[in-house]
């Protein structure tokens, strides 16, 4: 039994929705696709969660089975040279996190000259609970919460570890690399040609950028004028900047990072627990999913179906904790951007005549990664004198570095 000369794993935790970006994949690129719990779930006669269940309860031999069937999937993959897999590396059940046994495997594999790149798929954590929810509430998973709670911070928690086990494969020789979900169909395609090695159809190569730009006191605006996000003009300059990067230049694979919106806070100061759109900052509508809005996390429906509001989501101290971690997870999530990309574009950095800590930490540590940074800074915005030394290559308008990126 020969495995595919060269693999693409589609991951991410559950409520992802990785199975919406394994289809549109495979049909835009032309390329063969399995889901390994598919073959899991044949394997066992039982759904996933309760396999989930069984490796809590003896992990050794549960794994046997589940070897079985990532071998009974590569066997239905016989002549194939490329393939797309869709599989969770990480399961969680009351409140344990569990490896999957696959890990291993794609380790083997790398170190045998397989060639395996993985894409960690994330999506706000409001929006993936919101999913599991509703599933729940159709009857489609409803065992799914049976002596389980699976609340916001759950939710987080679970992400982290799904991206720490990313993170090793990639030492173990995985190309690995993290991405929201909320990005536009085009730029899945593009990611998914990159790692399996493919080139435009002009034939470039293709490349990598993270877009840093400012957030927060943009953020702050909107909350100060009672505006929707996508009412300030600088959001909508800024998202209209990534669009013509991405339409413009068809060898660029953009890596947003308000793709992920999940700091979202009420005029009080808190952290919102109603997201209404208005209230995040607009993303591509020609993505792979659908996000309906409102989301209550302190309604009725996550009360009866993951997690007790009274004790989470509608508790002040808990709410705090969690905005915590949201931090935390941004910081990780934008770091892991920076590593992952050819090069960084800085996006007016001087936006209101200020200097914006985000952005200037993200350029320092591009630079420190020795990458480089592309300054877009309006002539009118250069009104900030440094003190420090720049290493960035300053540009005065989008079309000057399509110039340089020869789009």
């Amino acid at each position: 039994m020969r495995t595919p000369r060269r693999l693409l794993i589609v991951s991410g935790v559950s409520g992802t929705e990785i199975g919406r970006v394994l289809s549109f994949l495979s049909k835009s690129l032309g390329i063969v696709m399995a889901k390994y719990e598919d073959y899991v779930e044949e394997v066992f006669r039982a759904p996933i969660y309760h396999v989930a269940e069984l490796l809590l309860a003896g992990y050794q031999r549960a794994a046997e089975k589940l070897n079985k069937a990532w071998d009974n999937m590569i066997g239905s993959l016989e002549g194939e040279e490329e393939a797309i897999i869709g599989a969770h590396l990480v399961y969680y059940r009351r409140g344990n996190a569990i490896l999957s046994p696959l890990i291993t495997r794609l380790e083997k594999l790398a170190a045998s000259g397989t060639s395996i790149a993985l894409v960690d798929y994330v999506d706000d954590y409001y929006h993936a609970l919101y999913r599991l929810a509703e599933r729940v509430r159709r009857g489609q998973t409803p065992e799914v919460t049976g002596f389980q709670v699976l609340d916001p911070l759950g939710m987080l928690n679970w992400r982290s570890i799904h991206n720490s086990v990313t993170q090793l494969l990639a030492q173990a020789g995985v190309k690995a690399v993290v991405y929201a979900s909320k990005h536009s169909a085009e730029g899945h395609r593009r990611l998914a040609a990159m790692l399996l090695e493919r080139r435009t159809e002009e034939g470039r190569v293709y490349e990598s950028a993270y877009i840093s730009h400012p957030i927060s006191l943009v953020r702050k605006k909107a909350l100060d004028q009672g505006a929707r996000l996508d009412e300030i003009p600088e959001v909508r300059d800024i998202e209209s900047f990534k669009r013509l990067l991405e339409e413009r230049c068809s060898h660029l694979v953009v890596y947003s990072p308000t793709a992920i919106d999940e700091l979202i806070t009420s005029r009080d100061g808190g952290l919102a627990t109603r997201i209404e759109k208005g209230m995040r900052w607009p993303h591509p509508e020609n993505g792979l999913h659908e996000y309906p809005y409102p989301v209550d996390l302190a309604s009725e429906l996550f009360n009866s179906t993951l997690y007790p509001v009274e004790k989470t989501t509608a508790n002040k101290g808990y709410l705090e904790i969690l905005r915590d971690h949201i931090g935390s997870s941004i910081e990780r999530r934008d770091l892991s951007y920076l590593a992952q990309a050819d090069y960084v574009i800085a996006y007016r950095p001087t936006l209101y005549g200020a200097q914006h800590m985000g952005v200037e930490t993200e350029i320092k540590t591009a630079t420190a990664l020795t990458k480089p940074v592309y300054s877009i800074v309006p002539p009118e915005e250069r009104n900030i004198t440094y003190k420090l030394f720049r290493f960035e290559y300053p540009l005065a308008s989008p079309e000057e570095l399509l110039s340089v990126l020869h789009c």
